[in-house]
């Protein structure tokens, strides 16, 4: 067995444990609201006849969400999770396995989805140039991933990585290098503010927010998110239509 190997099954068996114990028991605040723009966002394109592929999808949670904008596929290292989501949702395609390994079809889905994945990535480049592959000419990817200078900077109770946890994560910047070779980026902010250190803390405390919410609505959350506040950056590109020179006959 090659020392990839033994990365790959080291990291399996930390997803298969992590899952467990969290998403297949509940979803927080910042998985809540990332599925609610990866909604707003199919909403929008407004068909339920697509093609879906989340990679990276873990427990599967949001493949039931999914489905219901067409035929889903969740990809994800976490074998024996999998097994337990598939018993309970036979409607969606469960694929377990190291992505960068797994034989998909290219370029036949319309939309990918990838929440919480890409900093736990060894390839960055390699991913998302394999995603772009995956992707019909013209189809997103609807990604979510932690924002490097908010964990870094303002979240003070964040443990070290676990044995088999990757972790590489990256800011605004470093995610449109990372898209700009293979997509059209559309749309690229934070959503979710969280600090654990003052004075961000008492603007993003649940507390606070909670009590300004009749009064201010969602503007405070709103202000936050705007100036890149967010614990996740949401990104929104588009694979490039083949121009006219390059379509087959």
């Amino acid at each position: 067995m090659s020392l990839m190997d033994v990365a790959v099954d080291l990291q399996q068996s930390f997803w298969n444990r992590w899952n467990a114990e969290s998403r297949e028991r509940s979803r927080g605040d910042i998985s809540l609201r990332q599925a609610e723009v990866v909604r707003s966002w199919l909403d929008r394109i407004g068909r339920r006849d697509l093609t879906i592929l989340e990679v990276g999808c873990g427990a599967g949670w949001f493949c039931e969400e999914l489905s219901r904008y067409g035929a889903t596929t969740g990809t994800d290292l976490s074998d024996e999770v999998l097994a337990r989501q598939a018993r309970r949702l036979p409607h969606v395609r469960f694929v377990p396995g190291d992505f960068m390994r797994l034989d998909f079809e290219p370029q036949h889905y319309h939309v990918i989805v990838c929440l919480e994945v890409l900093s736990h990535v060894a390839d960055q480049a390699a991913f998302m140039e394999k995603i772009a592959s995956l992707l019909r000419p013209g189809g997103q990817l609807l990604m979510a991933t932690q924002n490097k200078p908010v964990l870094r900077d303002h979240c003070a109770n964040i443990a070290p990585p676990a044995p088999g946890q990757l972790r590489k994560w990256v800011d605004a910047q470093e995610l449109a290098e990372l898209a700009s070779p293979h997509f059209v980026v559309e749309e690229l902010f934070s959503v979710s503010p969280v600090a654990h250190k003052w004075p961000r803390r008492l603007l993003t405390s649940y507390k606070v927010n909670h009590l300004l919410r009749p009064v201010l609505g969602d503007a405070l959350r709103d202000f936050m998110e705007a100036r890149g506040w967010g614990w996740t950056l949401m990104l929104r590109a588009r694979r490039p239509e083949l121009d006219a020179a390059a379509r087959p006959g």
